[in-house]
């Protein structure tokens, strides 16, 4: 995917107050689909970046506002391409005052040449993954009222599609599906989507309870009905009066409830457990189950008349392995939400990880996902979910071969390698020195505060000083 049509081309904003050093970064960073925009202060380089930019390159010594203080101004502008900021004096406060306010790298100098290409090609990479991340979200938007069913995969639009068509009406809907594949947020969509979406939508889950706790559950039961009951219970129909009734694991009913369910389908009346007379109210019943129903209903295991009485308008929804192009959508939006609960600031996840991700076949589906996003947020060592974090999780699964127009650039992918392998040996070590960044340094060869910028660039802040 591509974020750029044919005709564009990358703008990289280099701001630099010293002309032959401004020449220097343009000739480093020239290429056939990059466009070079230079700006001799802060405050040019913040009108430049207003027209577009994909990244921003600056000096931290610059004339009126410093880098940092730039990178503030981007931000409350709404200007979100990542910034690489380069210094050949800068302390390890400046540097750690910089990341704070969102720069994504700090550079010192002087630099590896091609090292620094590297972080480049990285850095617009990751600024070309959070753009279709947003044109993704946008996408969804424009397709869907709510965000209770994510994707856009034609399989999940065609979902999205019968449950707005059933949803204006009053039928009975029957969800099927694997475990995990989100039939309850399905019967959500069609509450929500229906003229009783200011009602209650009551679920009752018929693996979780026994026979006679499932039937007091759902049909109530009248003070004095049996030992213990001392109070009025009314039940899930009855507190659901007027809205939806969700059904989960219908597949697990006992029979004897079945032909229960069946009269109050047929007449919208029960009975509690210990009443003389029938309570009438107006519910709508989605059930959902991962069994095959009709197989169970041919073996005996599922009552026929009820089969035929729920499946009058049946919506399979898909596994995730059939809709592999709405795994970044998901992985994106639940590691949102996890941030937020968490209280961390995790950027995000790089390309390769989400291909990683999206090659998966996800036996647990749309639920084992978020799982997996729960844990990738707790054990993310830097400010982006990488490869190797996932592949720390979920095990070294290949990604399916992309196509030619879609092999990642060479600079890209070995930013990519290198920042890997920049980590896997850092994490090794401080293993080895017990954290402690004089000796660490002393052994890796490295002036000590290189060392520790490059702890702080991959969030491996465990170290001492």
């Amino acid at each position: 995917m591509s974020s750029r049509g044919a005709g564009d081309k990358i703008r990289v904003l280099i701001v630099e107050d010293d002309a032959e050093q401004s020449e220097a970064y343009s000739e480093l960073l020239a290429a056939s689909d990059r466009e070079i925009l230079l700006a001799k202060d802060g405050e040019t380089g913040l009108s430049l970046a207003r027209t577009g930019v994909h990244l921003v390159l600056a000096d931290y010594m610059l004339p009126g506002i410093n880098g940092v203080q730039l990178v503030r101004k981007l931000r409350e502008q709404g200007v979100t391409a990542p910034v690489l900021i380069v210094s050949g004096e800068a302390t390890v406060a400046v540097a750690v005052e910089a990341m704070k306010a969102g720069v994504l790298d700090f550079v010192q100098k002087p630099f590896d040449i091609d090292f620094f290409r590297a972080r480049v090609a990285q850095a617009l990479e990751m600024g070309r993954t959070a753009r279709e991340l947003a044109k993704l979200r946008l996408r969804l938007q424009q397709h869907q009222s709510g965000e209770l069913i994510i994707g856009i995969s034609a399989a999940i639009a065609q979902v999205r599609h019968l449950i707005e068509s059933v949803g204006r009406t009053d039928v009975d809907v029957a969800l099927y599906g694997e475990t995990g594949t989100g039939k309850e947020l399905a019967a959500r969509a069609v509450h929500e989507s229906s003229a009783r979406s200011e009602k209650p939508f009551v679920v009752v889950d018929c693996a979780a309870l026994p026979e006679p706790l499932l039937e007091n559950e759902l049909f109530g039961h009248e003070a004095g009905a049996y030992t213990g009951a001392s109070r009025h219970a009314r039940g899930l129909l009855a507190e659901a009066d007027g809205g939806t009734l969700f059904v989960d694991e219908i597949g697990e009913m006992p029979l004897s409830l079945q032909s229960k369910l069946l009269r109050f389908l047929q007449t919208k009346e029960f009975r509690r457990v210990g009443a003389s007379r029938q309570t009438r109210v107006d519910v709508r019943v989605v059930v959902a189950t991962n069994r095959d129903l009709e197989a169970e209903a041919a073996s005996g295991r599922f009552r026929r008349d009820l089969f035929y009485r729920i499946n009058v308008f049946p919506i399979v929804l898909p596994p995730l392995r059939e809709r592999r192009e709405d795994v970044p959508l998901l992985a994106d939006h639940f590691l949102r939400a996890v941030s937020r609960g968490m209280n961390r600031a995790i950027e995000g996840f790089t390309s390769d990880a989400l291909a990683l991700l999206a090659a998966q076949d996800w036996p647990g589906n749309v639920r084992q996902l978020e799982n997996v996003v729960r844990r990738l947020a707790v054990v993310a060592s830097g400010p982006r979910i990488g490869r190797h974090d996932c592949e720390m999780v979920v095990g070294n699964a290949a990604a399916a071969q992309p196509a030619a127009s879609e092999v990642e650039p060479f600079h890209a992918a070995r930013a990519d390698a290198l920042a890997r392998f920049e980590k896997a040996y850092l994490d090794g070590l401080l293993r080895t020195v017990g954290s402690n960044v004089a000796e660490a340094a002393r052994r890796a060869g490295i002036d000590r505060k290189n060392l520790w910028l490059k702890l702080k660039r991959h969030g491996m802040n465990r170290a001492t000083r």
